[in-house]
């Protein structure tokens, strides 16, 4: 079935990867899932409530045209929000991720690092960890603002 623990880089072997792949993603992303699924369903309910939603279905637009042309695009805003902030809950959540399935990573590089007392990698794994939560939040704001361009930065 599926492999407990270790890796299988996926230049040696593509099936033992994707394997080793399936547990770690589902343990890190399945309740990722869940909160992201309650929150674009309750956007989209908010957002299909709004009158302009009822103009366009009284005009005769299709369903499909009304729900992913005028309702889907005004409820991304928050959807994209929800999922910044699951995405730095991610990367937080790697270490336990990498240490209970014995894969090697950023996060078990920090766990060593702490365990050894090597002070200099960790700061460099923190300093990494903090770079990539930056890139994060700033794709999220480059995403509001080719969402609504009403978006303004002061």
């Amino acid at each position: 079935w599926l492999p407990p623990s270790g890796y299988t880089p996926i230049s040696e072997d593509f099936g033992g990867w994707l394997a080793h792949i399936i547990l770690p993603a589902l343990t890190a992303g399945i309740i990722s899932a869940a909160i992201q699924t309650r929150f674009i369903r309750s956007a989209m309910l908010e957002v299909l409530n709004q009158d302009y939603v009822r103009t366009g279905r009284a005009k005769g637009l299709a369903p499909t045209t009304v729900v992913l042309r005028h309702a889907l695009k005004n409820a991304l805003i928050p959807i994209v929000t929800i999922i910044g902030l699951q995405i730095t809950a991610l990367i937080s959540s790697v270490v336990v991720v990498e240490v209970v399935f014995a894969w090697p990573g950023l996060g078990r590089l920090a766990l060593d690092a702490v365990l050894d007392r090597d002070y200099p990698v960790l700061q460099g794994t923190v300093l990494a960890m903090a770079a990539l939560l930056t890139l994060v939040n700033l794709a999220v704001d480059l995403l509001y603002f080719a969402l609504d361009p009403r978006i303004e930065y002061a």
